[in-house]
This record gives structure tokens, sequence and C-alpha cells, in this order.
């Protein structure tokens, strides 16, 4: 009988050995930072980012930080040479990304999806009553602030203003912050700002802080929004509320979901980590901004628009949600 307690005190001991030792094997490989790529601070990407690092800093005890970056186009861009390890995009563009197509040169083959549903990414078209601009063709010719160079907003301008008979040649661009272009709007210096955001973006929300009832909140006319569905499903529209702006009218508007990509060259064990402290946490992530509200572990792992990292893929088929 004591023999056999010796043997399995013995086998026991072994085993947390091996246990442990596995552990620091694995966790050696895991970096002491990570960096999570977001866009300009007036967008809903900057707050979404934090809470991200937050969870994974809490829950894995790697040091996490949300970095401010030009935006979705530039994100993929960065995680492709390794500057960000994870980052914040949209569906459109990092579908571009991978497969090389405009704006991108070349495909971005280290770009791997983790998790979907972050919030939607709402194309806003925001001008003042003063201008007289009350729809697309009339931003022909005009002043307009297309958010921070790398930015989301430029392609999903280029896509909405395409089926209107123009092009980014037939405006006057330039290229800020969010904020910084809100400011040039409130100056009288520009004529409309792009603000590529989950809504409410707070760019939008501190031009109508003084008098939202000047503010618009351009429109696209649903024929124009079903062709561009219609050509690429990765995109969608819907009705803005009046009521999240305080704006006087609804607006219909093309969106996209934003999504949290990585490098494909990081480590598969800690990837599923990142993944399953993320998408366990989803409430915490979800209550970090109200664009992000509807982000849950049901929504996370579908209509991906690229290929998963293995690490993500591994947790959601174990969770079930694959």
């Amino acid at each position: 009988m004591k023999k056999s307690l010796v043997i399995l005190l013995v086998l026991a001991l072994a085993f947390s050995a091996f246990a442990q030792g596995g552990t620091e094997q694995t966790t050696k490989t895991w970096p002491k930072y990570l960096a999570i790529g977001t866009a300009a601070a007036g967008g809903a990407y900057y707050p979404v980012g934090i809470s991200i690092a937050e969870v994974i800093n809490n829950t894995l005890g790697i040091e996490t930080s949300a970095q401010v970056t030009g935006g979705a186009v530039e994100n993929n861009t960065l995680i492709q040479d390794g500057t960000l390890d994870l980052a914040i995009t949209m569906s459109a563009t990092v579908y571009a990304a991978v497969m090389g197509q405009s704006p991108y040169t070349q495909p971005l083959n280290n770009v791997k999806a983790v998790f979907n549903g972050i919030s939607e990414g709402i194309f806003h078209v925001v001008t003042l009553k003063k201008t007289g601009i009350t729809k697309m063709t009339d931003l022909i010719g005009k002043n307009v602030v297309m958010g921070p160079a790398g930015g989301g907003a430029i392609n999903m301008a280029a896509a909405v203003w395409a089926e209107y008979g123009f092009s980014l040649a037939d405006v006057k661009p330039t290229y800020v912050s969010y904020s910084d272009g809100v400011s040039a709007l409130k100056d009288g210096k520009v004529d409309a700002v792009l603000v590529q955001s989950a809504a409410p973006a707070s760019a939008v929300q501190e031009l109508c802080a003084t008098k939202a009832s000047d503010v618009v909140i351009v429109p696209v006319d649903k024929a124009v929004a079903e062709k561009i569905v219609a050509k690429s499903p990765y995109y969608a529209y819907k009705t803005l509320p009046k009521s999240v702006y305080g704006v006087s009218e609804d607006a219909l508007v093309i969106y996209q979901t934003n999504l949290i990509v990585c490098r494909a060259d990081l480590d598969e064990d800690l990837v599923y980590q990142i993944t399953k402290c993320c998408v366990e946490n989803a409430a915490k992530i979800a209550g970090s901004n109200p664009s992000a509200k509807n982000f849950s572990r049901e929504v996370a792992a579908i209509n991906m628009p690229i290929e998963l990292h293995p690490g993500a893929l591994k947790y959601y088929k174990e969770a079930g949600l694959l």
C-alpha cells in the first residue's frame, strides 16, 4: 500500500513538473509587450482598443497598450510589417489588404482575423446647414476633410462617391484627425468632414455639443446604398436615428463591421488565449463605448472577411462557435 502511494506521489510530482515546464516553455515564446492599433483619438476605435488592452493585460499579464494610428487602412500595413501585434480594422479594408487590392499594392499575407463584430464602422459625412450641403453631389468642388491619411473613410468615400459619378479627385481634400477636422468645420475653414467610426463618434458629438440642430449628417440615397451592397456584400446600410447626435433628421448611412486582426506569425497558443479572454470578457469590451454595445460571444466568429489565425480558429471550434 505504502509502495503504491509512493509511486503515485512520484508520478504526480513528475506530471506537475512536466506541466509547469510546458507552461513555462509556452509562455517564454510570448512577448512581454503587445501593441494594439486603433485610429485617431476622436473616433470609437481608441476607447475600444483601450478596453481590449486592459482585458489582455489583466487576464494574461502581458503589458498591452492601445496605439493612436492613421486608422483601418494603415493598421493592416502596420500589422504586416510587425509594428503592431493586433489592430482594429474594417471588413472591406482588410479584405482589400489580403487580396492586394487598392489602396494596397501587394497582398498582405501576415494579417489574420481574431474576432469580428466589435462595432459598425459608419461612413459619416458631416457638415453644417450654413454650407448648403444636403446631398453627396454637393461635395463636388468643396473643401472636405477626409480624416487622417491612411484612415478608413477614404476607401469608403471612393466606394460611395463612385456610385454618384464622382471621385476623390473632384473634391479639395485635407487629411487631418477627425477632431481637427471638426474644429476646421466650426471655424469655417472646410465645408464637410468625413468620419469613419462607429456611432456615436466622439468627434461628431463634439460638433453637436454646442448646437446639434445646425449639424447635418449627409445621407446616402437608398437606391445607391442597394447598389453598393449588391457589389460589395461586406457593406451594409441602415438608418442612423437623429437621436444619436440630436440632429434634425435621420440619415441613411453605409457601414461595415469592425474586427480585430493580428500578425499571422504570433504564437498559436498566445492568439488562442487572447481570443478566449476577449470573447469571454465581451461584456467589458461592449461597455467600453456605445458603438461596441452589440459585441458578444455570439457574433465574434461570424462573417469573417479573411482567414482566421489558427489560434483563434482553435478556440472557436473548442467553444462550439464554429
